[in-house]
C-alpha cells in the first residue's frame, strides 16, 4: 500500500525549534575574536566626496580599522543579477562611495570596533568634506530638460526604455465603443522584516581554508560566484551558510555593499567581523520599490469585451542599477494584461534614476503595481457600460480550451506563455466563498441604514517557478534517516516540510525521515537559490529526481548484496527486495555510503491564476475604513501542504493590507527620507487584519513533472486593487475614483472632496 505524503497538512518540521527560542539567526553567530561593523552613511542625496579623514576614529581605544574607498578595491561594483539592456554598466552602484554619493544612506566608511557602542562613536569622529550637488527626488525631476545627469558619460537618467508590442493597439482604440485613460501611481515601499540584514565574515585560517561568510542570504551560490571574483579568489575559497531568517520578502538575498565590505575587513585584520543593520539603516540602505506610475488607455467593445491596452509606465529605479533593480517594471509591464484576452498592447517601460535608495525586488515585484492599475480600469469601465464588475470580469477571463495562452509580452527576453489553468473556475469560486449575490443584497440593506459597505474584487496572474535550475542532494544514513541539501534557501514558509513531503511520497516513508538543512556552499555545489516563488517548484522536483536516482542505485547495489538479476530487483517503504530476500536503504548506507544528486532546469516560468475579494466599510465622516472580510484562492497546480498553503496566502494577506493602506516611503525635494522608524512606516497589526478565507485550485501545471505551481507571492497583489476597488464600491454615488496607493484616510477624504466639488461644478453647468 503506498504511502501518501502530497495534499496532507503535515505538521511543519522544525517549527518547535523556532517556536522555543532555538533558532540560529545572524546575531546569535559569535565566533571567538568577534568583531562588530557599523557603516558611515551620507547623510546627503547627492554630494561630491572630497576628502574622508579617518584618523580621529582609528585613534579611539578599540577601533581596529576604518574603511574608505582607498582601501577597496575599484573592481568591487555590483553586477546586475540577471540579463540587463545594454548601457546598464554605466548605472552600477560600486561597494562604496568613489567621489560622488547618490542617496542619503550609501556607504562611505566602515569602522571596526571591539564592540558596536565602540564603532558607533568611531563614525562621529570620521570627517567627510562634502560638496552637495542638486538633486532630483523624482522621475519628474530627473527627465526635466535642465536636470543634471547623474552618471557622467551617459544620455541622461533614463536608464533604458523596453518597448512591448502585440498587434495594433493604436488602432484597436479608435474603433473601440469606451476609452478610458487614468494615471496611476504607486508608492516607494519595502519589506521591513522582522529581522533586518546583517552578516558574519570569518577569515581564513592562516594555515590555510576558506573565507566563510554566515548569514540569511537567499542566493548563496550566485553571491559566491560573484564575491568570489571581487576578491580575487577561486570559488572554492569562498563558503557561504545560510542560517535562519527573520523574513525574507524578496530585499534579502540581493547582493548589497555591506556583503562586499565586511567580508573585506575581516580579510585585512584577520578576525571574524559582524554587522547588523539597525531599523534606521534598514529603512534607507535595504532595497526599496515599487514606485512606478502608469498611464494606462484601455477600449472596450459594447458588450464590455477588451479590444486593446496602450502604457506608458515610469518607474523610478533610485540611485543605481542595483542587481535587480529592472527586473520589478518589466515584469509589471508583460504581466499588466492579466489573466484577461488583450488582442492588442503597446507598453513603453522607463526605468529612471533618482537621488533616493535603490530598488529591487519585493514580494510579487512588478505585481501590485499592474494588478492596481488594470483592476482599477475594469471597474472603471464596469461602471460606465452599466456591468456589475465580477460580470465585466468574467466576460474577458482566458478560458482553459485557450491554454497554453501566449499574452504576446516578453520579460527578460522570454514569451509570456500561461501553460495551464482555469481562471474562470477560480474566479467563480472565489464569487461563491465570497457570497457575491448575497453581500451586494446585504450591501442594500445596509446602505438604507447608512453604511457604506464596498465590495471589490481583483484577478491576476502570478509568476512563480523561476529556472533556469535548482539542485538537490539526499543521503540515506544508518539510523534510516535523510540528509536533504539544495540550492534553494528556506525564508520561513515551510520549505524543510515541503520538500520532506515530496519525499517521503517518492520514497514512501514517513516526511520526518528527511533532516533538511539549511543551504551552505559546502554541502551542495551548484544552486540558484530562493525568490520569485520557486523554492517548492524547482528545488521539490530536483529532490524528487534525486529520490528516483537514490532508488535505482539502491536496486543496483542490492542486486549484487542478494546475488539476484537487476531485473528481479523492486523498492518499496525504504526497503528493496528480490527472491524473498531484502535490504532495508538504512542497511545499504551502513555498508557504504548511499547518496544521489540531482538538478532540475525549466525553460518556462510557470504562472499561476490568482483571485481575492474584499468587504469593507467606509466612514465617510473620517475617510477610516475596516475591512470585515477577505477571501483569496490561488491555482497551486497540485498542493503539497494544505496547512502550508493557507500560512502563506494569509500571510501574503497581511503583507498586501500593509501595502495598500498605509506603506509609503516618502522623501522631500532634496531627496530626503523622511520614513526613519516604522512610526513614519507604519506596518500592519493584527488586529488591522480581518477573518480571511482561503482557497486553493488545483491544475497540474505542465512545466514540471510534479504539476506544481508556487504560492509565496500569491497572497499579496491583488490587496491594493480589491481595496481600492471596495471603497470606490462603497462611495460610488459619490463618484469618488483612486487612482494613488495607500489608501489612508487622508486620501479618502480628498477623493471625497474632489467628486464633490466635480458634482457642485457639474450642478451649475446643469449636468446634474
Amino acid at each position: 500500500m503506498r504511502l501518501a505524503m502530497l495534499g496532507v497538512s503535515h505538521p511543519r518540521l522544525g517549527g518547535e525549534r523556532l517556536a522555543t527560542g532555538r533558532g540560529r539567526f545572524v546575531a546569535d553567530v559569535r565566533p571567538e575574536g568577534l568583531l562588530e561593523a557599523a557603516v558611515l552613511r551620507s547623510p546627503h542625496a547627492h554630494a561630491r566626496v572630497l576628502r574622508v579623514d579617518a584618523a580621529r576614529a582609528l585613534r579611539l581605544p578599540g577601533v581596529r580599522a576604518v574603511l574608505t574607498a582607498a582601501d577597496v578595491p575599484a573592481s568591487a561594483v555590483i553586477p546586475n543579477r540577471v540579463p540587463a539592456p545594454e548601457g546598464t554598466a554605466a548605472y552600477l552602484q560600486p561597494a562604496i562611495a568613489r567621489g560622488v554619493v547618490r542617496y542619503v544612506g550609501e556607504p562611505v566608511a566602515l569602522v571596526v570596533a571591539d564592540d558596536r557602542y565602540i564603532a558607533e562613536d568611531a563614525l562621529a569622529l570620521v570627517h567627510v568634506d562634502w560638496a552637495p550637488l542638486p538633486a532630483c527626488a523624482s522621475v519628474a525631476a530627473a527627465l526635466a530638460p535642465d536636470a543634471q545627469h547623474l552618471f557622467a558619460g551617459t544620455d541622461g537618467n533614463n536608464v533604458a526604455t523596453i518597448r512591448m508590442r502585440v498587434g495594433d493597439a493604436g488602432a484597436a482604440l479608435a474603433g473601440a465603443r469606451l476609452v478610458l485613460h487614468e494615471r496611476f501611481r504607486h508608492p516607494r515601499q519595502t519589506a521591513a522584516a522582522l529581522e533586518t540584514r546583517g552578516l558574519v565574515a570569518v577569515p581564513p585560517d592562516p594555515r590555510g581554508g576558506e573565507l566563510h561568510l554566515i548569514g540569511s542570504t537567499k542566493c548563496i551560490h550566485i553571491n559566491r560566484g560573484i564575491l568570489a571574483q571581487i576578491f580575487g579568489i577561486p570559488p572554492g575559497a569562498l563558503r557561504l551558510t545560510e542560517v535562519d531568517v527573520g523574513g525574507g520578502f524578496g530585499v534579502r538575498g540581493e547582493l548589497y555593499p555591506e556583503d562586499v565590505l565586511v567580508p573585506l575587513a575581516a580579510l585585512a585584520l584577520g578576525r571574524p567581523v559582524r554587522w547588523i543593520e539597525d531599523r534606521r539603516e534598514n529603512l534607507i540602505a535595504a532595497n526599496h520599490a515599487r514606485e512606478v506610475e502608469y498611464d494606462v488607455e484601455i477600449g472596450l467593445d459594447p458588450a464590455g469585451r477588451i479590444l486593446g491596452m496602450r502604457a506608458v509606465i515610469h518607474a523610478d529605479i533610485g540611485a543605481y542599477v542595483r542587481t535587480a533593480a529592472l527586473v520589478p517594471a518589466e515584469f509589471g509591464a508583460a504581466l499588466l494584461p492579466g489573466p484577461y484576452r488583450v488582442p492588442a498592447y503597446a507598453c513603453d517601460l522607463w526605468s529612471v534614476v533618482t537621488n533616493k535608495t535603490p530598488v529591487g525586488t519585493l514580494r510579487s515585484p512588478g505585481r501590485p503595481e499592474c494588478n492596481f492599475a488594470r483592476e482599477r480600469l475594469l471597474d472603471l469601465a464596469a461602471t460606465r457600460l452599466g456591468l456589475d464588475p465580477a460580470e465585466l470580469r468574467r466576460r474577458n477571463l482566458i478560458r482553459p480550451d485557450e491554454m497554453p495562452y501566449d499574452t504576446g509580452t516578453t520579460s527578460f527576453g522570454a514569451t509570456t506563455v500561461y501553460d495551464s489553468g482555469d481562471f474562470p473556475a477560480l474566479f467563480e469560486e472565489l464569487l461563491r466563498r465570497l457570497d457575491y449575490d448575497g453581500a451586494r443584497a446585504e450591501q442594500r440593506l445596509l446602505a438604507a441604514r447608512g453604511v457604506r459597505r464596498g465590495i471589490g474584487v481583483a484577478a491576476y496572474v502570478e509568476k512563480t517557478g523561476l529556472g533556469p535550475f535548482e539542485t538537490a542532494h539526499l543521503e540515506a544514513k544508518a539510523d534510516a534517516t535523510f540528509s536533504v541539501d539544495t540550492g534553494a534557501s528556506s525564508m520561513g514558509p515551510g520549505l524543510e516540510t515541503a520538500l520532506a513531503q515530496i519525499l517521503g511520497e517518492a520514497l514512501g516513508l514517513p516526511a520526518d525521515r528527511f533532516v533538511v538543512r539549511h543551504p551552505d556552499t559546502a554541502s551542495i555545489e551548484s544552486g540558484v537559490g530562493t525568490y520569485g516563488s520557486r523554492g517548492t517548484v524547482m528545488a521539490g522536483n530536483a529532490a524528487h529526481l534525486a529520490a528516483a536516482k537514490l532508488v535505482e542505485e539502491a536496486k543496483t547495489r542490492a542486486a549484487a548484496l542478494l546475488g539476484a538479476p537487476a531485473d528481479t530487483v523492486r523498492y518499496a517503504r525504504g526497503v528493496v527486495s528480490a527472491d524473498g530476500k531484502s535490504v532495508s536503504l538504512a542497511e545499504l548506507a551502513a555498508r557504504g555510503r548511499l547518496a544521489a544528486g540531482a538538478s532540475f532546469s525549466v525553460a518556462k516560468v510557470t504562472y499561476a491564476g490568482c483571485a481575492v475579494g474584499v468587504v469593507l466599510d467606509v466612514d465617510e465622516a473620517t475617510g477610516r475604513l475596516g475591512l470585515r472580510r477577505v477571501v483569496v484562492g490561488a491555482d497551486v497546480g497540485r498542493a503539497v501542504n494544505p496547512a502550508l498553503i493557507e500560512g502563506q496566502l494569509v500571510g501574503g494577506v497581511a503583507f498586501g493590507i500593509g501595502n495598500a493602506l498605509w506603506e509609503s516611503l516618502e522623501y522631500d525635494a532634496a531627496g530626503q527620507p523622511l520614513c526613519g522608524t516604522l512610526l513614519d512606516y507604519p506596518l500592519p497589526l493584527a488586529e488591522d487584519v480581518p477573518p480571511i478565507e482561503c482557497f486553493f485550485h488545483e491544475v497540474p501545471a505542465r512545466t514540471n513533472p510534479l504539476g506544481l505551481r508556487g504560492l509565496g507571492e500569491c497572497g499579496n497583489p491583488g490587496l491594493g486593487a480589491a481595496i481600492a476597488n471596495a471603497v470606490c464600491d462603497a462611495l460610488r454615488d459619490r463618484g469618488v475614483t483612486l487612482t494613488a496607493l495607500p489608501l489612508t484616510p487622508a486620501r479618502i477624504l480628498a477623493a471625497l472632496q474632489r467628486a464633490g466639488e466635480r458634482r457642485a461644478v457639474d450642478i451649475a453647468r446643469g449636468r446634474a
